[in-house]
């Protein structure tokens, strides 16, 4: 649920129908102009509609993985009444999500800055391409999907999951070896860019600035584009 539902849907398609328009949509209504009256520079305006995009969609995905949280944590199977690290396990996944989700918006804006015409439709391309690139992370694919956001913020859940429950590796390898219908092998693999230390905090830490690095990238280049950008 964490991996399909939160990073593969909402993470994708949230930003392709929130973050698109950030611009676009105040070019089309002619609010621009007054927008960029105030005495606002115009890359601090790129970087405020994204903060405003993250806090709207980011604020969804914390109240739902909580609510996810609570779920499991409740419910689950333990020695104990409540798993209080399926919590810890849900707000990273949360915290997965709205990484990918700044990415993406960076991402998704930029193309709207670029191409009001065109930009949705290399946008759906490479919310499909994002799309199968985690399908590829999930089937246990290591070097094509690392030219993408999702094969990142997966690891990053995979590298969480590990910290939390470090006997998940453990357990992955029993499930292997005996062959035994477990969905460890099939939703969690073990983090692979580690630096060879095989420590799920190197590749967690890896995952964290890739995705900040891609956000901080697109949306210095969509200020760019805007600064140079003529308002019709």
């Amino acid at each position: 649920t964490g991996k399909i539902a939160f990073v593969m849907i909402l993470g994708i398609f949230l930003p392709l129908f929130l973050a698109l328009g950030l611009v676009r949509d105040e070019t089309e209504n002619g609010t621009l102009h007054y927008l960029l009256s105030k005495p606002i520079h115009r890359g601090e305006f790129i970087t405020y509609r994204i903060l405003g995009y993250l806090i709207v969609a980011g604020g969804f995905v914390l109240i739902m993985s909580s609510l996810m949280g609570l779920v499991t944590a409740s419910l689950g199977p333990g020695d104990s009444i409540f798993r209080l690290k399926d919590v810890i396990v849900w707000f990273g996944i949360a915290f997965a999500t709205i990484l990918a989700l700044a990415a993406y918006g960076a991402i998704f804006n930029t193309l709207g800055l670029l191409s009001s015409r065109y930009g949705v439709y290399i946008a759906l391309v490479i919310g499909v391409y994002e799309f199968v690139m985690a399908v590829l992370t999930l089937g246990g694919a290591e070097l094509i999907p690392v030219l993408s956001v999702s094969h990142w913020t997966l690891q990053l859940i995979d590298s969480i999951v590990l910290i939390v429950w470090p006997n998940t590796i453990e357990m992955h390898l029993i499930a292997t070896a005996f062959e035994l219908p477990s969905g460890i092998t099939a939703f969690w693999n073990p983090p692979v860019h580690t630096l060879g230390t095989e420590s799920p905090f190197v590749s967690g830490l890896i995952s964290v600035i890739v995705l900040m690095l891609i956000t901080s990238l697109m949306i210095l280049f969509g200020q760019r584009q805007f600064k140079r950008r003529e308002i019709m």
